[in-house]
């Protein structure tokens, strides 16, 4: 079938609209017609090279929509159905899979890499018979995707799309990273650095989990005011404070039980590791060019402190991506207020200008 997608053919280009043949899916895959898709900073980074992907590529892997057709084997969802992709294929068969460890599951780094379906090859293709990949696997900044079995995940038919479509991604990676990895408990204190899609769902997870303090460290005046509507009881401009002297003085001298970083820059990783208390820990979202090295103070480890990555939010996508659309319906998680636009295909390239200069929390592209 034809579709329209938007590709990148290298680093720091523009997107390019164009036609592409999207073949049918094989054994284990799901065809999906995109509703709406999120754009995801670990988009911006393949785009601007801090992650590594073949070219060209269809980006996007923050999509949910209706399941079209469905190959041979797949027996979890039926055309008709409403999914929402998840970043993990979930294969079931890994030994990360069998221990519930999804997000860690043995076949995600082809999907991340290669940008292939987990056979090694690709579905789209250029008009003229040149290879196109996906991103994930996914590629939602297309009208419709192939995906593998396990990265659809079924919600209920009453579930909104375009709002519930961030769960794929950014809101999983956040709100997981509070719930799951760090395991907030009632009546502690965190710090998040960096209030874009990510780091805004990491602070609701916070506020879900009952911590009393909630700090929102960002230099947009917009994303700190958005960050106390969603659950922040403190903000800070860290180009007007220092952060680690102001975190340590909210918290009377202390520093929190958790910080979280949501940027990806190493001097933010390693401020982390100065705003926690003794025997807190220092929770690492933010995904860092892959050369890079984070170097922490000794002297810390004598208190007990800890440093720890977050990987999708340490997730089980067929347990936490419904669960969070049910926190969505309660009320209890705040999507909506999260998207600062909504946008055709053929804005996205506006819309990574504005993700580059640090605009906006979440835009969505809606395809209806």
């Amino acid at each position: 079938m034809r579709i329209k997608a938007a590709v990148l053919r290298a680093v720091n280009q523009p997107f390019t609209s164009e036609e592409l043949e999207l073949a049918p899916p094989k054994a284990n895959e799901v065809l999906v017609r995109t509703v709406a898709s999120g754009i995801c900073h670990s988009d911006y980074s393949v785009a601007h090279g801090v992650l590594r992907s073949p070219f060209p590529v269809v980006l996007g892997h923050e999509g949910a929509g209706i399941v079209e057709a469905i190959g041979p084997g797949v027996t979890h969802v039926k055309p008709g159905d409403k999914v929402i992709a998840s970043l993990s294929p979930s294969c079931g068969k890994c030994g990360m899979c069998r221990e519930s460890k999804e997000y860690m599951c043995s076949q995600m780094n082809r999907l991340l890499t290669d940008c292939t379906q987990l056979d090694g090859t690709t579905r789209h293709k250029t008009l003229a018979g040149e290879d196109v990949y996906a991103l994930c696997g996914v590629g939602s900044f297309g009208e419709y995707m192939v995906m593998p079995a396990g990265s659809a995940i079924k919600v209920p038919d009453d579930t909104p799309l375009d709002v519930t479509c961030l769960i794929g991604c950014g809101v999983t990676t956040g709100t997981g990273a509070a719930l799951n990895t760090a395991k907030v408990q009632w009546g502690e204190s965190v710090a998040v650095i960096g209030c874009g899609g990510v780091g805004l769902s990491i602070l609701q997870g916070a506020r879900i989990a009952g911590a009393s303090i909630i700090i929102a460290i960002d230099p947009m005046e917009e994303k700190r005011e958005l960050a106390m509507r969603l659950g922040a009881t403190h903000t800070i401009n860290p180009f007007v404070e220092e952060p680690m002297a102001k975190v340590k003085e909210i918290t009377g001298g202390i520093g929190v039980h958790y910080a979280f970083e949501a940027l990806g820059k190493v001097q933010t990783m390693q401020q982390c590791w100065g705003m926690i208390r003794p025997t807190g820990k220092a929770i690492i979202v933010g995904v860092a060019s892959l050369d890079q090295s984070v170097k922490i103070p000794a002297a810390g480890l004598l208190a007990e402190y800890e440093i720890q990555g977050s990987c999708y939010g340490s997730s089980s996508p067929k347990r936490d991506i419904p669960r969070f659309v049910d926190l969505y319906k309660r009320g209890q998680l705040l999507l909506d207020e999260m998207i600062t636009q909504r946008i055709g295909l053929a804005d996205i390239n506006r819309a990574f200008e504005e993700m580059g200069r640090g605009e906006g929390a979440r835009s969505v592209i809606s395809y209806s």
